[in-house]
């Protein structure tokens, strides 16, 4: 998502509750209390994220980190109450994936064919501040907008590689590289939205969608790691 699309989408559907607000009867009541506490479980879905990593000795290692599992949490805290919310919005979220990277070329003075496989984890971590707008669809049923930046920190990790000949047969000794790990921290940006239904009073299931866009030097590793794409969430809110 550019520069341009991400404040887009935010403006529009802000835009939206404020215009459904005028057309809410006044006789349904407000929100009770202050501050709403949201916790989630999901999945981060990056856009076209593959790993293209230069290894020594002529090799080529590809992988991905496509879909992420992700829990997050989120707080609410309203300046200005009544049919739609709007105040500030803060949180986190945390997702982490194993994957295998497989590296293959020409890797010996012989030009023989082997094949490395390596176990590769990332774990991805991120604080967030914005704002946010929160409206009612019916007494029972609401909905929200938020979008801010963020700070996220990411680390990279490789162990248990494997390397196997033209024949599949396991070798020994061979080192794909003399780093193991690499980790980083960026600024990016965020938007989230979604819709409650109240199950019973002040607590609401929901579900949710984010999107997250900044990207990572993990130069021990792997590279530039391009951090982008939509988080699909499950949710469940209380006010307190």
């Amino acid at each position: 998502m550019n520069a341009t699309v991400l404040p887009r989408f935010v403006f529009t559907f802000f835009l939206g509750l404020g215009g459904f607000s005028l057309q809410a009867p006044s006789a349904v009541a407000e929100f009770e209390t202050d501050v709403l506490h949201q916790v989630s479980i999901g999945a981060l879905k990056l856009d076209d994220q593959a790993i293209h990593w230069s290894a020594p000795a002529n090799g080529a290692a590809e992988g991905d980190f496509t879909t992420l599992p992700i829990v997050g949490v989120e707080s609410e805290y309203v300046f200005q109450r009544g049919w739609v919310h709007w105040g500030i919005n803060s949180g986190g979220s945390l997702a982490w994936k194993d994957s295998a990277l497989e590296l293959t070329g020409s890797r010996v003075a012989g030009g023989a064919s082997q094949r490395t496989v390596v176990d590769s984890s990332l774990l991805l971590a991120e604080l967030h501040v914005g704002g946010y707008v929160r409206g009612r669809l019916h007494e029972r049923i609401t909905t929200y907008a938020a979008a801010g930046p963020m700070l996220l920190y990411g680390r990279h990790e490789l162990d248990d590689q494997s390397v196997f000949d033209a024949s599949g047969n396991v070798l020994d000794g061979e080192t794909v590289t003399d780093a193991s790990d690499s980790s980083a921290f960026n600024l990016g940006y965020y938007a989230r939205a979604g819709i409650d239904f109240e199950i019973q009073k002040n607590q609401h299931l929901g579900v949710g969608f984010r999107y997250v866009t900044s990207d990572l030097d993990l130069d021990d590793t792997v590279g530039t790691l391009d951090i982008e794409g939509p988080q699909i969430m499950f949710t469940f809110s209380t006010r307190m």
